[in-house]
């Protein structure tokens, strides 16, 4: 409970800050559809809003609309309704040097807002971490590592993660032009999920492309290393900024796959796929 509190306490310190006229509001939104086995699947259209009161600083909302298909008793079943809801405090930092090194970290907290008995939610607060480090070995190429964790409830990771993992991500990406960008990806669920979900081993690639001075389009896409992980996940967006977006990582695919598919269905049960929908929910 220390430590949710905690947790609870700085992110309403970091969304008190005074906003100043300096201050840069950006939105975006993606739609992404992710299917885990031959019997379950889920489709979100989550948007994010962010406010920069610090060039250092961001402080995002992102909701969800999410629809869940399951199989129940031999019968397919579906629920549609909003997501739970991701509040996002990040900071980074560049630093002065060879190879462009910078450092990030954000708080996340998880509102249960969304119907946990439907699928559509963890019925509780998530609280978790998230961490990395990146750097530019040429003008055009960026590599990065970062990692992301729960530390309570099970709204705060990924539905594409095991709940209580630890999630690694290794990234590169690469302007092919000053507008298209490419980005690869490899992720792993590591340590104990403290879960029946099992751990989950993806590989990612993305591109997006720069339209006029702000707005941009990104079309992301994972599949699953393993029997256990999501089959195979697919998203495409739209903004000024986008869901996941990593201060080490601006162009991360799989951040933008894993945290469009953070509001969705709920996780326990089962062997790999989460939590079975109910049918009279």
């Amino acid at each position: 409970m220390r430590v949710q509190s905690g947790s609870l306490a700085l992110l309403a310190a970091g969304f008190a800050v005074p906003l100043s006229g300096q201050s840069a509001v950006s939105a975006g939104i993606t739609t992404g559809t992710a299917r885990f086995n031959s019997a379950r699947s889920e489709q979100a259209v989550t948007a994010i809003v962010q406010v920069r009161p610090r060039p250092w600083l961001s402080l995002s909302a992102i909701p969800s609309f999410v629809h869940v298909t399951d199989s129940v008793a031999g019968q397919s079943v579906s629920h549609s309704g909003l997501g739970d809801l991701p509040l996002v405090v990040a900071a980074e930092h560049p630093f002065v040097g060879s190879w462009s090194p910078v450092v990030g970290a954000a708080l996340v907290a998880t509102l249960p807002v969304g119907n946990a008995s439907c699928g559509l939610g963890s019925g509780e607060m998530g609280y978790g971490v998230d961490g990395g480090i990146g750097v530019a070995p040429a003008a055009r190429w960026r590599l990065s590592a970062s990692a992301s964790r729960s530390l309570g409830g099970l709204g705060a990771q990924s539905s594409l993660s095991a709940p209580h993992a630890t999630a690694l991500r290794m990234e590169s990406g690469y302007d092919v032009t000053d507008r298209w960008t490419a980005d690869l990806a490899v992720g792993a669920d590591v340590g104990s999920s403290d879960s029946t979900q099992a751990l989950s081993r993806v590989v990612g690639a993305g591109v997006s492309y720069r339209i006029g001075s702000v707005l941009a389009l990104t079309v992301d896409a994972t599949h699953g290393l393993t029997s256990t992980s999501p089959q195979w996940v697919f998203s495409v967006g739209l903004g000024t900024a986008f869901v996941g977006t990593s201060p080490v990582n601006p162009t991360s695919s799989l951040r933008r796959l894993k945290t469009g598919f953070v509001g969705g269905v709920s996780r326990g049960a089962g062997r790999s796929t989460g939590r079975t929908v109910a049918g009279g929910c």
